[in-house]
């Protein structure tokens, strides 16, 4: 081989060599059903989707979607097929923002990861749960409503009847105590009661007797 084309084919080698080999990139999330800061009603979204760039490996696949108080929106575990990896979620996702977290193992078996989160509208919130679990009200409960409010309209009736009985109950004993207080007070300004009276009139008509007898019998026996 002559000189020239010995360093020919030694910079053709050289040049190969200098060349940089393509780099092997791994895996990433290219969609997601819903999309990242996307806001969907409640009653359309029973699953998650998630669709990467190769096929995905089932061992290893993991997702996590927090409801907006903190608990998790997840109903049993995510399956994985070709390139695609499904979550179900609960029924009823209640209003507000979820966080959504995941991780996988990439064709080339590198793990990789990644978050992002959608909003929920028109979901039930607190209130109106309350309100469905509610009882509706019954014939019962409606007949003892009624009852308690005519015990209560009947209240200050029979409450103004029992103040007159008590009044009418207690003036004869007022009556009374008064006719004692007045004998009394009669009794007090005389300074002695009837019977000593009579005793004092009949006791004056005695002496007076006496003394006419008294004197009768003088004027008998003077000469």
């Amino acid at each position: 081989m002559s000189p020239t084309r010995r360093s020919a084919a030694l910079l053709a080698a050289l040049a190969l060599v200098a060349l940089p080999l393509p780099a092997q990139a791994h895996d990433e999330l290219t969609g997601s059903d819903p999309e990242d800061g996307a806001t969907v009603e409640a009653g359309d979204l029973d699953e998650l989707t998630m669709t990467f760039s190769g096929e995905i490996a089932q061992v290893g696949a993991a997702v996590t979607v927090t409801d907006p108080d903190g608990g998790s929106a997840l109903e049993g575990e995510p399956e994985v097929e070709g390139t695609e990896m499904t979550q179900d979620l609960v029924d009823d996702l209640a209003d507000g923002d979820y966080a959504v977290a995941w991780r996988v193992t990439s064709e080339d078996g590198h793990p990789i990861s990644g978050e992002f989160g959608f909003s929920v509208t028109g979901g039930e919130d607190e209130a109106e749960q309350d309100t469905a679990e509610a009882p509706a009200p019954t014939e019962e409960t409606e007949e003892a409503s009624g009852s308690q409010e005519a015990e209560a309209s009947a209240s200050p009736t029979e409450t103004e009847e029992t103040a007159e009985e008590t009044t009418q109950e207690s003036s004869p004993e007022a009556t009374s105590q008064d006719g004692e207080t007045s004998d009394a007070s009669t009794a007090d300004s005389s300074g002695l009661p009837v019977w000593a009276w009579v005793l004092l009139a009949a006791g004056g008509v005695g002496v007076l007797a006496l003394m006419v007898a008294t004197w009768q019998r003088g004027r008998r026996s003077a000469p």
